[in-house]
């Protein structure tokens, strides 16, 4: 009777132990690592983007070892906490190219100019729309822009520029491509 009452209590207890997160471990596009320093001490941050078809991405972004960020990409991605190093800011970029028939980039021409102007869109050498990224002041008009559009023109995203800044420096800033 001893035995079993020890064996369940011992069974209970290891139900407790937490095993390390690997939910990023395969995850597409994955994980990208920087390391900086700020005020002379060493700052390695991980950030990790997973996208999972046909809902939003997950997010987990480390700085020594704190998680700064957990989230999803339902809305723009952009956080802000305090952590033992100082204020802490990052987030994310959409990566766009407009595309039409045949997966080919849309004339620049083709596009509302408030659409153009807003994103800051730009024309390559044959006059298409070049990809362009999708930040606060673009995600404005956006939507309502592409409205009238749809059908004709397919937003695609290429990939996220993500960025995290301990106090005022810049402690990781790079590009997830999918």
């Amino acid at each position: 009777m001893k035995r079993m009452l020890f064996s369940a209590c011992l069974l209970s207890l290891a139900g407790c132990v937490s095993s390390p997160d690997t939910s990023f471990t395969q995850a597409t596009p994955g994980c990208k690592s920087a390391s900086a320093d700020v005020n002379g001490k060493p700052v390695a941050t991980q950030f990790c983007i997973k996208t999972i078809a046909f809902k939003p991405s997950q997010y987990r972004v480390t700085v020594n070892d704190q998680v700064l960020f957990t989230g999803t990409d339902y809305e723009r991605v952009a956080f802000t906490k305090t952590i033992k190093e100082g204020p802490a800011k990052g987030g994310c970029d959409e990566l766009i190219e407009l595309q039409g028939s045949g997966s080919k980039a849309v004339a620049l021409s083709e596009l509302p100019t408030d659409l153009v102007a807003s994103c800051r869109i730009t024309a390559d050498a044959n006059g298409k729309s070049q990809a362009f990224s999708k930040d606060a002041a673009c995600d404005k008009v956006f939507y309502t822009a592409l409205t009238p559009l749809l059908g004709k023109v397919i937003p695609v995203e290429m990939a996220r520029q993500c960025s995290v800044s301990v106090g005022e420096q810049k402690v990781f800033d790079q590009r997830f491509d999918f």
